[in-house]
């Protein structure tokens, strides 16, 4: 019997290629100990993919990192509001008598009857503008310590006759014809009677304050304005010579300029003359005393009973 040999098949494996991890080839591949530079390139890759995760883990969290909220505003201190101001007191308070007052506009008739039985001489409806006797009476002692006095406010008509004049030297003065003209005034002055006068106007002094109030002081005293214009006219200087005037328009004025910047009340003293001015700055004095001699009315449950206009 003749024996048959199987002769070994060679087997070729190209280079590069890799049989797998079973064949005989593989095997011994596997067993090969991997070249240094090789080991430290490949750790050195993974070395920098975990550093690159790290920084992109970083990043993502700071993007999406919550941001506080702002803070609320803080609403500055509030300041407190001052106390109220206390309401200005009169300096000459005055008592007004607790009655029924007619209306301001309506009080005319009411006022002119009773000053008829308080004031000596007669002729007092010749003297006076009966029309809006209160609401002028006001108006000109307001003007008395200013530098005008408007004659369409003034509760007496008009003086009589014209400015009297005299020739002195080489210009003009005050007339002693002048002093005639206010000579009615001055006599009607000397026969009133003072006390009753104050007593009316204390009675009706509410009609005066609205009055003085609706002028354009809504916060003043009209009484203690009434004083200051009587202080002005008792303060008037005296005259003891011709004072001496010009023309330089339609009015005369004073030609001292001193006397002309004087208020409307003095100069008024100054025109109607000395002997005049005397008599009628001592009845304003008795005036004064018998005004700032009034005291504060006592609340009543019958105050304000003055009709509004």
């Amino acid at each position: 019997m003749n024996e048959t040999r199987t002769e070994p098949t060679l087997h070729v494996v190209a280079p590069g290629t890799y049989e797998g991890p079973n064949s005989e080839f593989g095997t011994q591949r596997d067993q090969w100990p991997e070249p240094r530079g090789r080991r430290q390139r490949r750790r050195t890759r993974w070395l920098v993919a975990l550093l690159l995760v790290c920084a992109a883990a970083a990043i993502v969290s700071m993007l999406w990192q919550p941001r506080p909220a702002p803070p609320a505003p803080v609403a500055p201190p509030r300041a407190e509001a001052p106390p109220p101001a206390a309401a200005p007191q009169p300096r000459y308070p005055i008592e007004a008598a607790v009655a029924v007052l007619p209306p301001l506009d309506g009080s005319d008739a009411t006022i002119l009857a009773a000053l008829q039985t308080l004031v000596g001489g007669g002729g007092l409806n010749s003297l006076l503008d009966s029309r809006d006797l209160i609401r002028n009476f006001v108006a000109t002692v307001d003007n008395l310590p200013r530098r005008a006095l408007p004659p369409q406010k003034l509760p007496t008509r008009p003086v009589s006759g014209s400015f009297g004049t005299a020739v002195s030297g080489n210009g003009l003065v005050i007339g002693e014809s002048n002093a005639l003209r206010y000579a009615p005034y001055v006599k009607q002055l000397q026969g009133t009677d003072l006390a009753g006068v104050v007593a009316l106007y204390a009675q009706n002094y509410p009609l005066f304050q609205q009055a003085y109030r609706k002028l354009g002081f809504p916060n003043g005293y009209f009484n203690d304005r009434f004083v200051e214009a009587l202080d002005v006219m008792i303060a008037a200087p005296d005259s003891s010579a011709s004072l001496k005037v010009v023309q330089p328009k339609i009015f005369y004025e004073f030609a001292d300029r001193d006397l002309e910047q004087l208020p409307a009340g003095q100069k008024l003293m100054l025109r109607m003359g000395r002997d005049n001015a005397a008599v009628v700055k001592t009845r304003l004095r008795e005036l004064r005393a018998l005004v700032t001699a009034q005291v504060p009315a006592k609340p009543d449950a019958r105050a304000g009973v003055a009709a509004k206009s």
